[in-house]
């Protein structure tokens, strides 16, 4: 007989297919961040955990050169999952993934233009002069900031 009771529409969502998935994601972005801590700096930025099932952790990375790296550090991570986080761990798969290594190039070119500034041209930085002179005490200050940033070389 079928239990027509009301549930909390949290623990249907936490029994059902998507929580599920959604508990599995949690997990191997935890495994992850356990994984970039233990590897070397420069090795950390380039790979990622793919899949952690019966016993065997896949790691993704952007190229062979990587992969052939982090095949050097494969026994020293074993051992320190082992004996921290996943004692039931066999073995460590390194896969190559040239999507991964696209994606950390987006990234530094993003970082990078965030990095740049927006030069001022000299027109706008004179319109904003005039503005400032009839503008409060605040914000007279920051118009100025900003005009300044026509004169400075990039």
């Amino acid at each position: 007989m079928r239990d027509h009771r009301p549930q909390a529409a949290q623990e249907l969502l936490e029994n059902s297919l998507t929580g599920q998935v959604r508990q599995r994601a949690m997990a191997l972005s935890q495994l992850n961040e356990q994984v970039q801590a233990l590897l070397p700096a420069q090795s950390a930025k380039q790979c990622r955990v793919a899949n952690y099932r019966d016993g065997i952790l896949i790691l993704e990375c952007g190229s062979s050169a990587w992969a052939t790296r982090l095949n050097y550090d494969r026994h020293t991570l074993m051992s320190a999952l082992r004996r921290d986080t996943l004692p039931s761990l066999m073995t460590i798969e390194i896969k190559v993934n040239p999507a991964l290594a696209v994606d950390l190039v987006r990234k530094e070119e993003t970082k990078e233009a965030e990095k740049k500034w927006r030069k001022v041209s000299p027109m706008a930085a004179e319109y904003l002069k005039a503005i400032a002179e009839s503008a409060p005490d605040k914000v007279k200050k920051r118009l100025e900031a900003i005009a300044a940033m026509s004169n400075r070389e990039d």
